[in-house]
């Protein structure tokens, strides 16, 4: 299982839209949202991907990549949410029972933005 703190591991899926999500094509260059599910056709999951789809914009200015996958991804829960900088280093990984106990989408843009204001030069330094 992934965690906080760990590297994420390259990864190669077919997203719900149809699109390929190969984490080296982006890997260095962008932040990471991975989204599992199980399936994207349930009355939560539709839900859950309306309410992410909704805040897309916001999402995209932190300069993430956001992948929404129903292939399994070793080491992430099924439904789960990934957030990763750049450089791959976990920030946020969660299961849930079911998409509709999943982190909202406004939870997910403030992950994303503290992974985009995060300093790693700073990190781990006492205050």
């Amino acid at each position: 299982m992934w965690m906080r703190g760990d590297q994420v591991r390259h990864f190669d899926v077919t997203c719900v839209d149809g699109t390929r999500g190969e984490y080296a094509a982006f890997w260095q260059r962008q932040h990471l949202l991975l989204v599992s599910l199980p399936d994207a056709t349930t009355p939560d999951a539709t839900a859950f991907l309306s309410a992410l789809a909704r805040r897309t914009a916001d999402i995209d200015a932190y300069d993430v990549r956001t992948i929404v996958t129903t292939d399994r991804v070793d080491g992430v829960p099924r439904p789960g949410v990934v957030v990763a900088d750049r450089w791959g280093e976990i920030k946020l990984v969660t299961g849930a029972a079911s998409a509709s106990e999943l982190p909202a989408a406004d939870e997910l843009v403030e992950w994303v933005r503290f992974v985009q204001c995060a300093c790693p030069e700073c990190e781990g330094e006492a205050w």
